[in-house]
């Protein structure tokens, strides 16, 4: 159902993204229609324009592989050289094989390019398909409302709004927290691999703090890339080092000051559940399941929080209280359980025969 449901799920991300865009463009006179398609229209051309860059980037750093491949294998002769000349270590196959996969590499990534023909031409159609659906979403969204009136005819239109406004602020909070982060962060690290003269600064900056979406892994990766980037594309030794330090001080800084006030109180899920339901998606729908993953869990808590029977499973999702990292944690929990369970008892003597809560009488079904 991935080619279904993805381009649906993003495309519901865009219209919430999108619709204060749209009121705007109403207020000034537009109709809903007109207004609707400008919003979509001016995002699309945006999100082309990136594209554009980033591929541009990528291009440049495929036609440069067949030298970054012949530096790398001369690393690799160095580095046998000096195992066997200083500490008497003998030469092995595994350095001759890797050396010959290294050289290789132009034909692996031509390779590579060809198998991914079919996945392009799959992001080409969701381009042209998430559009439509974020126009439609947007200009029927009165429609949709109505419709969930209707499948939820019990309930007060009063909750069902404020769920749907919940659910609005959540999405738009995390996306543009998370948008403002990584363009913040972005740029601090493409300014600082620039200045340390560290090639493709672009690609290798935003691309940490894109991967610092996924919580303690994405740092790691990203960091190990910056560093085998940086030993190819200088000539020193101070410059990877220097710039796996100050990668991972703008990391903590980042972690400790500015995502917290950008993102921290927009969604509240805790880290296992986050890294979690980060692999679970990436397995389900690959790169575009990491996109969705922390927007569907914003959207199931909110969800959990609003219906009584699953408020447990909103509890398990948010972040535990401070009291639950405490040392006597166990014995709050348990007083705390247990004055819950002494404010929902009704003492017998408070109840008269015959109320809801008191104790049938010995005659059956008489009454006093």
């Amino acid at each position: 159902m991935k080619v279904v449901f993805v381009p649906l799920l993003f495309s519901i991300i865009f219209a919430v993204m999108l619709y204060p865009f749209c009121l705007r463009f109403e207020k000034i006179g537009f109709s809903k229609g007109l207004a609707s398609f400008v919003a979509v229209f001016i995002t699309t051309i945006f999100l082309i324009l990136l594209a554009y860059l980033i591929f541009r980037q990528l291009s440049i750093f495929f036609q440069q592989i067949p030298q970054l491949s012949e530096k790398t294998n001369k690393i690799i002769e160095n580095m046998q050289q000096y195992a066997s000349q200083n500490l008497r270590m003998k030469k092995t196959t595994f350095a001759d094989n890797l050396k010959v996969q290294i050289t290789e590499l132009p034909n692996l990534a031509a390779r590579m390019l060809g198998n991914s023909l079919p996945l392009i031409t799959g992001v080409l159609i969701e381009i042209f398909l998430i559009p439509l659906y974020v126009f439609f979403l947007l200009y029927y969204r009165h429609f949709f409302l109505e419709f969930f009136y209707k499948i939820f005819p019990d309930s007060e239109k009063v909750l069902i709004d404020e769920t749907l406004e919940k659910l609005e602020v959540v999405i738009k909070g995390y996306i543009l927290g998370q948008f403002l982060d990584i363009l913040i962060i972005g740029t601090v690290n493409t300014l600082v691999l620039y200045f340390l003269g560290i090639g493709y600064t672009i690609i290798l900056g935003f691309g940490v703090a894109f991967l610092c979406i996924v919580p303690y892994l994405g740092m790691i990766v990203g960091s190990v890339i910056v560093v085998f980037v940086a030993v190819l594309t200088t000539n020193t030794t101070w410059q990877p080092l220097t710039a796996f330090s100050v990668l991972w001080f703008i990391h903590i800084i980042d972690s400790n000051i500015v995502a917290p006030n950008v993102i921290g109180s927009k969604i509240s899920i805790n880290p296992l559940v986050a890294i979690f339901i980060l692999f679970l998606f990436g397995e389900l729908w690959g790169l575009a399941g990491l996109f969705l993953a922390f927007p569907l869990a914003a959207v199931l808590k909110v969800i959990f929080d609003t219906i009584p029977g699953l408020k447990p499973y909103g509890f398990l999702l948010g972040e535990p209280q401070k009291y639950h990292l405490k040392k006597y944690s166990l014995l709050h929990i348990k007083r705390m359980q247990h004055i819950q369970e002494m404010k929902e008892h009704i003492p017998i003597n408070e109840v008269l025969p015959g109320q809801p809560g008191a104790d049938p009488l010995p005659g059956g079904n008489e009454t006093i």
